[in-house]
Protein backbone atom coordinates (compact mmCIF):
# COMPACT_ATOMS: atom_id res chain seq x y z
CA UNK A 1 0.00 0.00 0.00
CA UNK A 2 1.18 3.49 -0.86
CA UNK A 3 -0.65 5.79 1.54
CA UNK A 4 2.01 5.98 4.27
CA UNK A 5 4.81 6.94 1.91
CA UNK A 6 2.47 9.48 0.29
CA UNK A 7 1.77 10.96 3.71
CA UNK A 8 5.50 11.51 4.18
CA UNK A 9 6.03 13.15 0.80
CA UNK A 10 2.92 15.31 1.04
CA UNK A 11 3.76 16.17 4.66
CA UNK A 12 7.19 17.46 3.63
CA UNK A 13 5.55 19.58 0.93
CA UNK A 14 3.20 21.11 3.47
CA UNK A 15 6.03 22.01 5.85
CA UNK A 16 8.55 23.16 3.26
CA UNK A 17 6.67 26.22 2.07
CA UNK A 18 9.27 28.21 0.11
CA UNK A 19 9.08 30.09 -3.15
CA UNK A 20 11.52 28.87 -5.81
CA UNK A 21 12.61 32.41 -6.68
CA UNK A 22 13.02 33.57 -3.09
CA UNK A 23 16.60 34.78 -2.68
CA UNK A 24 16.23 35.13 1.09
CA UNK A 25 16.09 31.43 2.03
CA UNK A 26 16.86 30.80 5.69
CA UNK A 27 17.22 27.10 6.47
CA UNK A 28 17.01 27.86 10.19
CA UNK A 29 13.27 28.14 9.61
CA UNK A 30 13.25 24.45 8.66
CA UNK A 31 15.42 22.73 11.29
CA UNK A 32 14.11 19.29 10.35
CA UNK A 33 15.52 19.61 6.85
CA UNK A 34 18.88 21.38 7.22
CA UNK A 35 21.05 18.44 8.30
CA UNK A 36 22.61 18.22 4.84
CA UNK A 37 23.11 21.89 4.07
CA UNK A 38 26.60 23.09 3.05
CA UNK A 39 29.07 23.76 5.85
CA UNK A 40 29.78 27.37 6.84
CA UNK A 41 31.93 29.17 9.41
CA UNK A 42 34.92 26.93 8.83
CA UNK A 43 32.88 23.77 9.21
CA UNK A 44 31.29 24.80 12.51
CA UNK A 45 27.82 25.39 11.11
CA UNK A 46 25.51 24.24 8.32
CA UNK A 47 23.27 26.52 6.34
CA UNK A 48 21.29 26.41 3.12
CA UNK A 49 21.29 29.82 1.48
CA UNK A 50 19.46 28.91 -1.73
CA UNK A 51 16.29 27.11 -2.77
CA UNK A 52 18.19 24.30 -4.51
CA UNK A 53 20.44 23.72 -1.47
CA UNK A 54 17.41 23.42 0.80
CA UNK A 55 15.64 21.06 -1.60
CA UNK A 56 18.80 18.93 -1.79
CA UNK A 57 19.07 18.70 2.00
CA UNK A 58 15.37 17.90 2.31
CA UNK A 59 15.66 15.18 -0.33
CA UNK A 60 18.38 13.32 1.60
CA UNK A 61 16.35 13.72 4.80
CA UNK A 62 13.24 12.39 3.08
CA UNK A 63 15.12 9.32 1.92
CA UNK A 64 16.18 8.70 5.49
CA UNK A 65 12.58 8.91 6.71
CA UNK A 66 11.54 6.35 4.13
CA UNK A 67 14.33 4.04 5.26
CA UNK A 68 13.80 4.26 9.02
CA UNK A 69 10.01 4.35 9.27
CA UNK A 70 8.44 0.91 9.01
CA UNK A 71 4.75 0.59 8.23
CA UNK A 72 4.17 -3.11 8.55
CA UNK A 73 4.25 -4.82 5.16
CA UNK A 74 5.08 -1.62 3.31
CA UNK A 75 8.83 -1.60 2.77
CA UNK A 76 9.63 2.07 2.41
CA UNK A 77 13.30 1.36 1.83
CA UNK A 78 12.91 -0.36 -1.50
CA UNK A 79 13.70 1.07 -4.89
CA UNK A 80 10.16 2.05 -5.77
CA UNK A 81 9.98 4.59 -2.99
CA UNK A 82 13.43 5.88 -3.85
CA UNK A 83 12.04 6.46 -7.34
CA UNK A 84 9.16 8.45 -5.91
CA UNK A 85 11.53 10.55 -3.80
CA UNK A 86 13.56 11.29 -6.92
CA UNK A 87 10.35 12.35 -8.68
CA UNK A 88 9.68 14.80 -5.85
CA UNK A 89 13.24 16.12 -6.09
CA UNK A 90 13.04 16.64 -9.85
CA UNK A 91 9.65 18.33 -9.60
CA UNK A 92 10.96 20.76 -6.98
CA UNK A 93 14.16 21.53 -8.88
CA UNK A 94 12.21 22.09 -12.09
CA UNK A 95 10.23 24.85 -10.39
CA UNK A 96 13.39 26.97 -10.34
CA UNK A 97 14.71 26.96 -13.89
CA UNK A 98 17.54 29.41 -13.26
CA UNK A 99 19.41 26.99 -10.99
CA UNK A 100 21.10 25.47 -14.06
CA UNK A 101 20.07 21.90 -13.20
CA UNK A 102 18.71 19.95 -16.14
CA UNK A 103 19.41 16.38 -15.00
CA UNK A 104 20.42 14.29 -12.00
CA UNK A 105 24.06 14.48 -12.98
CA UNK A 106 23.94 18.28 -12.62
CA UNK A 107 22.27 17.89 -9.23
CA UNK A 108 24.87 15.39 -8.04
CA UNK A 109 27.80 17.56 -9.13
CA UNK A 110 26.45 20.85 -7.80
CA UNK A 111 24.77 19.91 -4.54
CA UNK A 112 25.81 16.44 -3.40
CA UNK A 113 29.46 15.77 -4.17
CA UNK A 114 30.66 18.66 -2.02
CA UNK A 115 29.04 17.25 1.12
CA UNK A 116 29.16 13.55 0.27
CA UNK A 117 31.90 12.86 2.83
CA UNK A 118 29.74 14.40 5.55
CA UNK A 119 26.69 12.44 4.42
CA UNK A 120 28.35 9.03 4.45
CA UNK A 121 29.84 9.66 7.90
CA UNK A 122 26.60 10.88 9.46
CA UNK A 123 24.08 8.86 11.41
CA UNK A 124 21.66 9.49 8.54
CA UNK A 125 23.78 7.93 5.82
CA UNK A 126 21.32 5.13 5.01
CA UNK A 127 19.00 7.36 3.01
CA UNK A 128 21.82 8.59 0.82
CA UNK A 129 23.16 5.08 0.30
CA UNK A 130 19.76 3.95 -1.01
CA UNK A 131 19.74 6.78 -3.52
CA UNK A 132 23.39 6.25 -4.53
CA UNK A 133 22.95 2.51 -4.96
CA UNK A 134 19.88 3.12 -7.07
CA UNK A 135 21.53 5.51 -9.53
CA UNK A 136 24.75 3.44 -9.63
CA UNK A 137 22.78 0.41 -10.80
CA UNK A 138 21.16 2.40 -13.60
CA UNK A 139 23.72 3.71 -16.02
CA UNK A 140 21.28 6.19 -17.54
CA UNK A 141 19.95 7.62 -14.28
CA UNK A 142 22.60 10.30 -13.93
CA UNK A 143 21.34 11.82 -17.17
CA UNK A 144 17.66 11.67 -16.22
CA UNK A 145 15.98 14.85 -17.37
CA UNK A 146 14.40 17.00 -14.66
CA UNK A 147 11.51 18.14 -16.86
CA UNK A 148 10.60 14.63 -17.96
CA UNK A 149 10.62 13.39 -14.36
CA UNK A 150 8.33 16.27 -13.39
CA UNK A 151 5.72 14.88 -15.78
CA UNK A 152 5.80 11.60 -13.88
CA UNK A 153 5.52 13.41 -10.54
CA UNK A 154 2.22 14.96 -11.65
CA UNK A 155 0.83 11.43 -11.97
CA UNK A 156 2.23 10.49 -8.56
CA UNK A 157 0.52 13.50 -6.97
CA UNK A 158 -2.86 12.40 -8.27
CA UNK A 159 -2.28 8.83 -7.11
CA UNK A 160 -1.11 9.95 -3.67
CA UNK A 161 -4.20 12.10 -3.34
CA UNK A 162 -6.37 9.08 -4.15
CA UNK A 163 -4.72 6.97 -1.45
CA UNK A 164 -4.76 9.64 1.26
CA UNK A 165 -8.32 10.80 0.53
CA UNK A 166 -9.61 7.23 0.53
CA UNK A 167 -7.82 6.56 3.80
CA UNK A 168 -9.25 9.68 5.44
CA UNK A 169 -12.77 9.82 4.01
CA UNK A 170 -13.57 6.21 3.18
CA UNK A 171 -17.13 6.10 1.79
CA UNK A 172 -17.26 9.92 1.81
CA UNK A 173 -14.55 10.18 -0.84
CA UNK A 174 -17.00 11.37 -3.47
CA UNK A 175 -14.37 12.51 -5.98
CA UNK A 176 -12.70 9.12 -6.17
CA UNK A 177 -13.98 8.16 -9.62
CA UNK A 178 -13.11 11.55 -11.11
CA UNK A 179 -9.62 11.45 -9.59
CA UNK A 180 -9.14 7.95 -10.99
CA UNK A 181 -10.16 9.19 -14.43
CA UNK A 182 -7.71 12.08 -14.10
CA UNK A 183 -4.91 9.68 -13.22
CA UNK A 184 -5.79 7.36 -16.09
CA UNK A 185 -5.78 10.28 -18.54
CA UNK A 186 -2.42 11.49 -17.21
CA UNK A 187 -1.03 7.96 -17.41
CA UNK A 188 -2.18 7.48 -21.00
CA UNK A 189 -0.57 10.77 -22.01
CA UNK A 190 2.70 9.59 -20.50
CA UNK A 191 2.34 6.21 -22.18
CA UNK A 192 1.95 7.95 -25.55
CA UNK A 193 5.02 10.10 -24.89
CA UNK A 194 7.98 8.39 -26.56
CA UNK A 195 10.44 10.44 -24.51
CA UNK A 196 9.02 8.59 -21.48
CA UNK A 197 8.44 5.07 -22.79
CA UNK A 198 11.69 5.08 -24.75
CA UNK A 199 13.77 5.49 -21.59
CA UNK A 200 14.22 2.45 -19.36
CA UNK A 201 14.24 4.44 -16.10
CA UNK A 202 11.15 6.47 -16.94
CA UNK A 203 9.39 3.33 -18.11
CA UNK A 204 10.23 1.55 -14.85
CA UNK A 205 8.75 4.39 -12.81
CA UNK A 206 5.67 4.39 -15.03
CA UNK A 207 5.35 0.68 -14.28
CA UNK A 208 5.53 1.37 -10.52
CA UNK A 209 2.76 3.95 -10.85
CA UNK A 210 0.67 1.48 -12.82
CA UNK A 211 1.17 -1.21 -10.17
CA UNK A 212 0.19 1.12 -7.33
CA UNK A 213 -2.88 2.29 -9.24
CA UNK A 214 -3.95 -1.31 -9.82
CA UNK A 215 -3.37 -2.03 -6.12
CA UNK A 216 -5.67 0.87 -5.29
CA UNK A 217 -8.26 -0.50 -7.67
CA UNK A 218 -8.09 -3.96 -6.07
CA UNK A 219 -7.71 -3.05 -2.40
CA UNK A 220 -9.18 0.41 -1.91
CA UNK A 221 -11.90 0.81 -4.51
CA UNK A 222 -14.53 -1.00 -2.46
CA UNK A 223 -13.53 0.76 0.75
CA UNK A 224 -14.11 4.15 -0.89
CA UNK A 225 -17.16 3.08 -2.86
CA UNK A 226 -15.08 3.75 -5.95
CA UNK A 227 -16.13 1.09 -8.42
CA UNK A 228 -15.63 0.81 -12.18
CA UNK A 229 -12.53 2.99 -12.23
CA UNK A 230 -10.64 2.99 -15.56
CA UNK A 231 -8.27 0.21 -16.53
CA UNK A 232 -4.82 1.29 -17.64
CA UNK A 233 -3.34 0.18 -20.94
CA UNK A 234 -0.16 -1.85 -21.15
CA UNK A 235 3.04 0.20 -21.01
CA UNK A 236 4.57 0.63 -24.43
CA UNK A 237 8.13 -0.54 -25.06
CA UNK A 238 10.56 0.23 -27.90
CA UNK A 239 10.19 -2.32 -30.70
CA UNK A 240 13.47 -1.96 -32.57
CA UNK A 241 16.46 0.37 -32.93
CA UNK A 242 15.27 1.78 -36.26
CA UNK A 243 12.01 2.90 -34.72
CA UNK A 244 13.88 4.64 -31.95
CA UNK A 245 16.28 6.29 -34.38
CA UNK A 246 13.39 7.62 -36.47
CA UNK A 247 11.70 9.01 -33.38
CA UNK A 248 14.88 10.72 -32.19
CA UNK A 249 15.57 12.39 -35.54
CA UNK A 250 12.35 14.43 -35.26
CA UNK A 251 13.42 16.18 -32.09
CA UNK A 252 16.99 16.52 -30.88
CA UNK A 253 16.02 17.14 -27.26
CA UNK A 254 13.91 14.00 -27.19
CA UNK A 255 16.70 12.13 -28.93
CA UNK A 256 19.14 12.67 -26.10
CA UNK A 257 16.68 11.07 -23.71
CA UNK A 258 16.01 8.06 -25.95
CA UNK A 259 19.65 6.98 -26.22
CA UNK A 260 19.37 4.64 -23.19
CA UNK A 261 16.38 2.91 -24.80
CA UNK A 262 18.37 2.48 -28.01
CA UNK A 263 21.30 1.02 -26.12
CA UNK A 264 19.03 -1.74 -24.86
CA UNK A 265 19.21 -3.14 -28.38
CA UNK A 266 22.67 -1.98 -29.48
CA UNK A 267 26.25 -2.43 -28.28
CA UNK A 268 26.68 -0.33 -25.09
CA UNK A 269 29.42 2.00 -26.28
CA UNK A 270 30.23 5.51 -25.17
CA UNK A 271 27.06 7.62 -25.31
CA UNK A 272 28.40 10.36 -27.52
CA UNK A 273 29.56 7.87 -30.15
CA UNK A 274 26.34 5.86 -29.82
CA UNK A 275 24.27 8.95 -30.44
CA UNK A 276 26.13 9.95 -33.61
CA UNK A 277 26.31 6.49 -35.13
CA UNK A 278 22.75 5.48 -34.22
CA UNK A 279 21.34 8.71 -35.56
CA UNK A 280 23.35 9.01 -38.74
CA UNK A 281 24.19 5.36 -39.39
CA UNK A 282 20.59 4.31 -39.78
CA UNK A 283 19.98 7.33 -42.01
CA UNK A 284 22.77 6.27 -44.36
CA UNK A 285 21.58 2.68 -44.55
CA UNK A 286 18.00 3.79 -45.16
CA UNK A 287 19.17 6.12 -47.92
CA UNK A 288 21.20 3.38 -49.63
CA UNK A 289 18.31 0.94 -49.39
CA UNK A 290 15.98 3.54 -50.89
CA UNK A 291 18.34 4.14 -53.84
CA UNK A 292 18.71 0.40 -54.50
CA UNK A 293 14.95 -0.07 -54.55
CA UNK A 294 14.52 2.91 -56.85
CA UNK A 295 17.10 1.52 -59.31
CA UNK A 296 15.38 -1.87 -59.31
CA UNK A 297 12.04 -0.25 -60.10
CA UNK A 298 13.56 1.70 -62.98
CA UNK A 299 15.11 -1.49 -64.44
CA UNK A 300 11.77 -3.26 -64.30
CA UNK A 301 10.24 -0.44 -66.27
Amino acid sequence: MLEKSCELIIGVDQILVVKPNNSGIDSDNFPSFNNFCPFTDGGNDQKCSSYAELISSTFITLLQYLKTVNYGKENLGNEKFVQYCILWLCYKLNQQTENGISNLNDFQNNYINGIEEHIVKSASADGYNIYKNFIDKKHDSTSIDIKEMSKLYEALKILCNMYTECNKKSKNYTNCLQDAKNFAKNFENLNQDYSITGNSSYREILSSLSTDYNNFKSNCGGKCNCNDIPTLSKIKTPQNPVQISEATSSNSSIASKLIPGLLTFAIPIFLGVAYKYSLFGFGKRSQKQYLREKLKNQRRK
